[in-house]
């Protein structure tokens, strides 16, 4: 599994001066080098220029709104982005993972689950390079896009392979919903609001009822780990 840095380089990019404050200060006390911007442009060239683990990104900012800055940032870098933002809707949320937006925060949210937040998509983004996984008796083999289960090739559909890779890349961690659900947009899928539940409990069926944890309001995940992988 890919390790994390013990200090991250994270870029807040938050045009309300006491919530940027808020985030670079536990940033700080955590020993993380932070760099800020209180604007999209501001923003930008510091997102283009330093080399950083992470970016905190606002929506709603001066000059440039967050998701012109995502597009842009898109176009040059992969730094792995959490966008915090008081728009619920799920719209907002699909627009700003389909532009490339590792995860999506609701405000107001704990401190505390922001930094888990940002220690999980700097380690998704981390490369995992393994051929495959072996998570009990399940076997996947993602040169081949092919699971087996104690020796024997189980069928998968695309969107049900798009599911699980995720998951077993990134096993032992929580994989937000979103994530899953950008995952099936890949695929053409258009309607996905209860999709991920269906495709959850088909591979429990197809691969072990126990090999796929929900986390109610946080996501799902796989908790084997056998260091084989």
């Amino acid at each position: 599994m890919p390790t994390l840095p013990s200090s991250l380089r994270v870029l807040v990019i938050e045009d309300d001066a006491a919530s940027r404050q808020a985030i670079a200060e536990s940033l700080r006390e955590s020993l993380h080098t932070v760099f800020e911007a209180a604007d999209g442009p501001a923003g930008l060239a510091i997102a283009l220029k330093e080399p950083l683990d992470a970016v905190v990104l606002d929506l709603k900012l001066p000059r440039m709104d967050g998701i012109h800055l995502l597009r842009k940032l898109r176009e040059a870098k992969d730094v792995p982005v959490i966008v915090v933002s008081a728009r619920r809707t799920t719209d907002h949320r699909v627009e700003a993972l389909e532009l490339g937006a590792d995860d999506y925060l609701t405000k107001p949210f704990a401190i505390r689950e922001l930094l888990a937040r940002l220690r999980a998509v700097v380690r998704r983004s981390a490369p995992d390079t393994a051929a495959e996984v072996t998570i009990g008796d399940v076997v996947v083999d993602f040169d081949a896009m092919a699971v087996s289960r104690a020796g024997e090739r189980i069928p998968l559909t695309a969107t049900e392979y798009a599911i699980l890779k995720p998951l077993a890349r990134h096993r032992g961690e929580v994989v937000p919903r979103e994530v899953l659900e950008a995952a099936i947009r890949q695929e053409g899928s258009a309607h996905v609001s209860n999709v991920v539940d269906v495709i959850i409990l088909r591979l429990r069926r197809k691969l072990g009822r126990d090999l796929i944890t929900t986390r109610r309001g946080q996501g799902f995940l796989i908790e084997w780990q056998d260091g084989r992988g």
